[in-house]
């Protein structure tokens, strides 16, 4: 799985969780425009949470110069053969069908939503116009008003102002910028369940604004309620993008209508959100601790835990290896004559690499002809290199033990084929791995 594929599902956790605490504890409090804007600052708020501990990121005391990449995946025609059966035979790697699946549904989301609109123009192209102070009145064949932006779209029947009136407050609250915000964010996050009831909140909440908006002109709470009553005939289906009189959530509008104001000190439990921003600021913040052994344990930690000493492929071992440290041979694209610095491992694409040796992350990005590259330093200045992955499990400076999955196989950079490509370095020098491999 991809880092953009884990930040899109911790997006869509925080995004849920914020939600939860919103709809069990705020969602019922009458104050309109808090919760507008409260519910409008969940979608920032979840883009950044997880990403919050890249922005203010721990200074590095090691500096990783990127040499020129020296080394290709195989030994020769026969081994990428040999490769290439491998991977046609394995079985289908089902989570990298994921990230295909998720932009399918987003650009068919987003693909909808530019549809709903270019109707929604082609519809007041065949209308008539008629320009208000702050707003368009635009007569059409529709059975329902609704409004986009400025522009109010009123059936030919004669409507009652109260309505127009109701559609005026859309227009003046400038709820279509939310609309138009939300629709964007549910085509992004089509996946999460939490997303649909958010924009049915949200749009609820423009109702209501609305709403006190009308009847904060006098106009007596009976007969709104009674004009409400009378404009029940609502679309199964209604569009989205619109502003409806008579969005389908009647019963809580005359509810919010007619229920007593929330007190001032009801204000209060919007502070349950500050221990719940802290907990994810902690949940997504990893500091750079290194442990300390214990006297009696340094021997046995610097001999099993620095010393990188694992296999880096999850479940491979040496006879998997294809090109091994110091042999020369010609790149199959540069075809230049190297010598190879380090040990190359087959597998197929998103099989786990796992730290051959407890450290420090000091590189985990996307490194010209090495592909995706992470540099793992240890203690007695030893260096582990992983070269080609598919993608990263871990983050820059952040702490690792043996053993731990730091990322996953792939064919990256100046590659051939799927294939981890592995070095140890001691002092800046290249080591042969397979004499530090004991385990």
């Amino acid at each position: 799985m991809t880092n953009l594929s884990i930040y899109i599902i911790q997006v869509a956790v925080v995004f849920s969780l914020f939600f939860i605490i919103y709809r069990v504890a705020l969602s019922r409090l009458t104050f309109h425009k808090i919760n507008r804007y409260l519910l409008l600052s969940l979608i920032p708020t979840s883009f950044l949470l997880p990403i919050i501990d890249g922005l203010f990121p721990s200074i590095s005391h090691v500096i990783i110069d990127i040499p020129l990449y020296e080394s290709i995946g195989f030994n020769s025609v026969e081994d990428f053969k040999i490769q290439e059966t491998l991977l046609s035979s394995s079985t289908i790697n089902y989570w990298s069908l994921l990230p295909i699946l998720y932009w399918l549904g987003a650009i068919f989301s987003l693909t909808k939503l530019c549809l709903n609109i270019v109707k929604l123009v082609a519809k007041k192209q065949n209308a008539t116009i008629h320009q208000k102070k702050g707003y368009k009145l635009i007569i059409t064949k529709n059975s329902q008003i609704f409004s986009f932006f400025n522009w109010i779209f009123v059936p030919l029947k004669q409507q009652d102002n109260i309505i127009i009136e109701h559609e005026k407050a859309h227009v003046i609250l400038k709820h279509s910028i939310d609309i138009m915000i939300i629709e964007v964010f549910v085509a992004l996050f089509w996946f999460n369940p939490a997303v649909y009831f958010y924009r049915k909140s949200l749009k609820s909440i423009h109702e209501f604004q609305a709403d006190n908006r009308v009847l904060n002109k006098q106009i007596k709470t009976s007969h709104y309620l009674q004009v409400l009553l009378q404009n029940l005939d609502v679309k199964k289906n209604p569009n989205t993008i619109y502003s409806y009189f008579n969005y389908p959530i009647l019963k809580r509008r005359i509810d919010m209508i007619t229920k007593t104001k929330s007190t001032q000190l009801a204000k209060l439990k919007y502070l349950i959100l500050l221990p719940v921003c802290a907990l994810l600021l902690f949940a997504f913040t990893k500091p750079n601790i290194k442990s300390i052994p214990v006297i009696s344990e340094i021997n046995t930690f610097s001999l099993s835990s620095d010393l990188p000493s694992l296999f880096p492929i999850k479940n491979k071992t040496k006879e998997d290896i294809t090109s091994f440290f110091g042999t020369k041979r010609k790149h199959n694209k540069s075809k230049k004559a190297i010598i190879h610095g380090g040990i190359d491992i087959k597998a197929s694409t998103g099989t786990p690499v796992i730290a051959t040796a407890s450290g420090t992350i000091s590189k985990a990005a996307l490194e010209g002809d090495w592909g995706n590259l992470i540099v793992i330093s240890h203690s007695d200045g030893y260096q582990t290199w992983y070269a080609h992955l598919n993608g990263f499990n871990i983050k820059e400076n952040q702490t690792v033990k043996k053993g731990d999955i730091i990322g996953y196989v792939g064919n990256t950079g100046l590659s051939t084929s799927s294939h981890l490509h592995y070095e140890v370095k001691h002092n800046e020098k290249r080591v042969n791995p397979l004499d530090y491999i004991t385990e």
